[in-house]
């Protein structure tokens, strides 16, 4: 064999085992590239998905307060219907005929006269005219209320008040869920 043919022999050989080198380098280097586009897909499917559940999440939150900001407003204009209500009573009692007040005032002053004795009675400027007090029953002034009466004990250690507004504010407190529900039915 001569010196040439073992030279390209040796070259031959190295081209093959450098096809070879080169074939497994791009075999290895698709596998690499195949699986850094699996972990880029699984990276992307994981990202969507956690972006997905950041925006059910968002919504959520958004919807929610959505809700409450809605019951604030609901709520804020329920409790003004029911004080305007309550303020539409106050004018109805201050619009009560006289002959009314006259028979209210006597139960009144009768029941005062059994709880507390002898005792002063107050009530609204335009009320003093009509007032017909029993005896031992004398006026103690002038009330600042819409009307009703209002009775202290001669030792002023007892009041009991009979005004128009403390009468409403007491039934209300107690028939509040009642007149919420038939005013907001």
């Amino acid at each position: 064999m001569s010196m040439n043919k073992v030279v390209e022999d040796i070259l031959h050989k190295g081209e093959e085992k450098k096809r070879e080198i080169v074939r497994l380098g791009e075999k290895e280097r698709d596998e690499q590239v195949l699986q850094a586009e699996k972990r880029i897909e699984e990276n992307r499917l994981k990202e969507e998905k956690r972006t997905r559940s950041l925006l059910a999440q968002m919504e959520q939150q958004e919807l929610s307060s959505s809700e409450l900001e809605s019951k604030k407003i609901l709520l804020a204009a329920q409790r003004r219907a029911m004080e305007e209500l309550k303020e539409q009573v106050l004018a109805e009692l201050a619009r009560f005929p006289v002959e009314k007040r006259k028979k209210m005032y006597s139960k009144l002053a009768a029941k005062a006269k059994k709880d507390l004795g002898d005792c002063y009675v107050y009530s609204n400027k335009d009320d003093k005219a009509i007032l017909q007090l029993p005896a031992g029953m004398a006026s103690g002034g002038v009330e600042d209320c819409i009307g009703g009466l209002v009775f202290e004990s001669k030792d002023r250690s007892v009041r009991l008040d009979f005004r128009f507004e403390s009468m409403l504010e007491e039934i209300w407190n107690k028939k509040l869920q009642e007149i919420y529900g038939r005013l907001l039915r």
